[in-house]
C-alpha cells in the first residue's frame, strides 16, 4: 500500500532535476535567457563589480521548471562570488537581494554580464560548473538551483532589453535582449 509514495517521490525528484539537451542557436549579440521561467521584472541597478549601472532582468523559477542554468553570451568569467542570506520565497524581490546567491561575472564581447543564481524558500542548493578563467559558449550549461529558485541576469544599460514582466522564457533558447556593440567594433552600414 505504500510502495506509490516512494515511487511517486522520487519520480518528482526526478522531475525537478531533469536537464533536457537543447540545441541553442548561437548569435553574436543576442543574448540568451539564463533560465527557464517567468519574468518577474525588468530594472535598472547597480552592480558592485562592474561598478556602473546595469540593467537587470529578474527570472522566477517555479517547481516544475528546469532547474539547469545556461550562459546568456559567449565570454570569459572573470569572477564569482557566493554570498550568504536568507530562504525568502523565491518570487520576492526582497529574495533578490536577501537570498542566498552566487553570482558570475562574465566578460563578453558585448560588455560586462552578471548572472547570480539566487536560492529561493524550497531550494537550499546552488550548483556552480564553471571556475573563474574559463571560456563559455553562449547555451552552455552554467549550473543548477536545485528546486524552485531566482536568476538574474545584468547586461549593460545599451542593451535592448525584449522581454517584460510576466513574460515565460526558457533557458538557451529566448531571446532576452539585443546587444548594442562594442564601442571599439566596426559597425556595417
Amino acid at each position: 500500500m505504500f510502495a506509490p509514495v516512494p515511487v511517486v517521490a522520487a519520480g518528482l525528484i526526478a522531475f525537478a532535476f531533469r536537464d533536457p539537451e537543447r540545441l541553442i542557436d548561437r548569435r553574436a549579440h543576442l543574448a540568451l535567457s539564463p533560465a527557464d521561467g517567468r519574468v518577474l521584472r525588468v530594472s535598472v541597478e547597480f552592480d558592485h563589480y562592474w561598478q556602473t549601472e546595469m540593467t537587470e532582468i529578474a527570472i522566477f523559477l517555479a517547481l516544475p521548471n528546469v532547474h539547469v542554468q545556461r550562459w546568456p553570451l559567449d565570454g570569459e568569467v572573470v569572477a564569482q562570488r557566493r554570498k550568504a542570506g536568507g530562504y525568502k520565497p523565491a518570487m520576492t524581490e526582497a529574495a533578490t537581494h536577501g537570498n542566498n546567491q552566487f553570482a558570475h561575472y562574465l566578460d563578453t564581447p558585448a560588455g560586462p554580464c552578471t548572472v547570480t543564481q539566487i536560492s529561493g524558500l524550497v531550494a537550499r542548493r546552488i550548483v556552480t560548473w564553471s571556475q573563474v578563467g574559463d571560456t563559455v559558449e553562449q547555451g552552455d550549461r552554467l549550473g543548477m538551483i536545485k528546486f524552485g529558485s531566482q536568476v538574474t541576469l545584468r547586461l549593460p544599460t545599451s542593451a535592448n532589453v525584449l522581454v517584460q514582466a510576466n513574460d515565460r522564457v526558457v533557458g538557451g533558447r529566448t531571446v532576452i535582449a539585443e546587444m548594442a556593440p562594442a564601442p571599439n567594433e566596426d559597425v556595417e552600414a
